[in-house]
């Protein structure tokens, strides 16, 4: 890493809340840095094997809008049903995106 820069602690990110802060730092990851070379869903494997019910979609797909910078709720709907597909969460009905007005 370069000194131009910056290391975003992860509590910094779009999308990361108290909650989900604690359960990375449970894990071992404190930045942004660390998702990136990781990956979201490796991330989410980390989190979701420390206890049962801790495999939550949204939190996926926070830590994959985190690395792109916005809400998940952004993320086109086909790549967050992808991305629930391929962790085994295939039921994305609860994953909907806010109708605009």
């Amino acid at each position: 890493m370069s000194s131009t820069e910056t290391v975003t602690p992860i509590q910094n990110a779009v999308n990361i809340g108290p909650v989900l802060t604690q359960r990375l730092r449970d894990v071992g990851v404190t930045t942004l840095d660390e998702v990136r070379e990781r990956g979201a869903i490796e991330v989410w494997q980390l989190i979701a094997d420390t206890a049962e019910g801790n495999e939550c979609a949204h939190m996926l797909l926070a830590l994959e809008g985190a690395l792109r910078g916005q809400r998940w709720t952004s993320i086109p709907r086909a790549e967050r049903d992808a991305m629930l597909v391929e962790v085994g969460l295939k039921d994305a009905s609860e994953l909907r995106a806010p109708k605009k007005r």
